[in-house]
């Protein structure tokens, strides 16, 4: 059965085809009108997954005139019914000030909707993606992570303001309209894994698919289920423009390419929801949606500047790792770790732990934040942090302290070995206070502006357990009035 909309009962061929006939002679040009911002060249052009669209040179908008004498001349021949495309379907309007225009997919395995979908899509716990373990290190080692489900998305990592999106909260909201791509034009739904096209299932909530009433055009017109309702969401993952999945070949994920030129699914801010939060505001049968979205503040909720994004640069970890800091432990044979260790943290609080092996350690990472507008270390005058070694507490860790540039791995010459610095204040339980004056003791000179990472690394030839609280660097200042003690921070050679 075809998942066509049916528009009306049928007709008798004859007069059907009569009918068609004289619609098209007496119509103008159907089209799905545009924003009026394209420069399409009128050409036919086909994007990286195989498809084309057409675009008109004088209004970008795409013109529909063939499609549908296609579809008459295909409906004459067959004697069989076809609908004509509707002109009714415009772009939304654009979004409201303080606001920004993007669009959104879903991931996440709710079950059994994915099992519908299995036929086609593969099953298992990966076939929409996972929610764990994503591109900002929020998973605690049993799997577990610090947001609800109902409040997480990921960021593509072209969007104009990705630099120091982990940890970002945005208000989000869904759109009425048509799925828009590259220079504001609809996006034919064979671009998209169309769900329609293979089956039906409710949402958690067991509603069922409301419809598009522009599929049978090829496009997908989303209705929201209620458009003034706002979700506001974490940023926990990054949905990567040019994707190397380990034992694959590397590709381009158009879907996420804001600057990309050619793909008809680029050009569009690209926020890939959880599932969960796709479902309050849009059905998951939608393959995309558009929002609109703006940064704010994660406990207020009040509005924050766009561009360039808000990223915490006082405090990088204080009960969580806080906005636009991702965080990684690595080498950790037991598997022992935890981004949120509710009472382990300095004063009962909560803190980042890992028990790592020789050379592994913990890192705190901006992402892309080397560019201008963002390079949190480019004022800074102290790091402080309070910590402590499970194993021997009260006693410093055998860790060494960097300062790098992540995109290009490359480090400041000063390392700050902790064994050999003496603490600036001691608390109970262990906990030892380190606060290093930045300069003399990293040595980053006039790299320090584009540094964007702190790395904690092992020293020791066994297992090193500890947690880190209160991380904070002191911005302004000269770099010798926060100090405790530098003489012992070494350099490397």
């Amino acid at each position: 059965m075809s998942s066509r909309h049916c528009t009306g009962p049928r007709q008798p061929t004859a007069v059907l085809a009569a009918l068609l006939l004289l619609a098209l002679l007496l119509a103008p040009p159907v089209r799905v009108q545009g924003s009026g911002s394209s420069s399409g060249s009128g050409s036919t052009t086909t994007g990286t997954d195989g498809g084309s669209s057409i675009s008109n040179a004088t209004t970008g908008n795409v013109d529909m005139s063939a499609a549908v004498k296609s579809a008459t001349a295909e409906s004459l021949a067959s004697g069989r019914p076809r609908a004509t495309a509707n002109t009714s379907f415009t772009v939304p309007p654009p979004p409201p000030p303080g606001w920004e225009r993007a669009r959104a997919s879903w991931y996440g395995t709710p079950q059994p909707f994915v099992d519908t979908f299995a036929p086609t899509r593969g099953g298992g716990e990966s076939a929409f993606g996972i929610l764990e373990w994503g591109g900002c290190g929020y998973t605690n080692a049993d799997g577990s992570m610090p947001f609800p489900r109902t409040a997480v998305t990921s960021y593509a990592d072209t969007n104009p303001d990705f630099p120091g999106s982990c940890g970002r909260c945005y208000e989000v909201r869904c759109v009425n309209g048509m799925v828009l791509g590259r220079n504001d034009q609809a996006v034919p739904a064979e671009y998209w894994y169309y769900f329609p096209k293979y089956a039906s299932a409710p949402d958690d909530m067991g509603r069922q698919f409301p419809g598009n009433p522009a599929y049978k055009d090829d496009y997908v017109f989303v209705t929201c289920w209620d458009p003034a309702k706002s979700v506001r969401v974490h940023v926990v993952d990054i949905c990567p423009c040019w994707y190397e999945p380990k034992g694959e070949p590397p590709r381009a994920q158009p879907s996420c390419c804001y600057t990309n030129s050619t793909n008809p699914k680029s050009g569009q801010r690209e926020m890939d929801l959880s599932f969960w939060v796709y479902e309050q505001l849009a059905h998951p049968m939608y393959s995309e949606m558009m929002l609109d979205i703006r940064p704010v503040d994660c406990g207020t909720g009040a509005a924050l500047p766009m561009d360039p994004g808000y990223i915490n640069r006082d405090t990088l970890y204080d009960e969580m790792v806080t906005t636009g800091w991702s965080w990684f432990p690595y080498i950790t044979p037991t598997h022992n770790f935890n981004v949120t260790a509710p009472g382990w943290g300095y004063g009962g609080s909560t803190a980042a732990c890992a028990e790592v092996g020789p050379g592994g350690g913990m890192t705190w990472w901006c992402r892309a934040c080397n560019r201008p507008g963002y390079q949190p270390f480019s004022s800074a005058s102290s790091i402080s942090f309070w910590i402590r070694d499970r194993y021997h507490p009260g006693s410093a860790p055998p860790l060494k302290m960097m300062i790098a540039q992540q995109e290009d791995d490359t480090y400041c010459p000063g390392e700050a070995y902790l064994t050999s610095l003496s603490p600036s204040a001691r608390g109970a339980d262990g906990w030892l206070q380190f606060t290093l004056p930045f300069d003399s003791t990293f040595n980053c000179g006039d790299k320090k502006s584009t540094r964007d990472k702190i790395s904690f690394q092992s020293v020791g030839g066994a297992n090193t357990w500890f947690c880190l609280d209160e991380l904070k660097v002191a911005q302004g200042g000269t770099s010798s009035s926060s100090s405790s003690s530098s003489s012992s921070a070494t350099t490397k050679k």
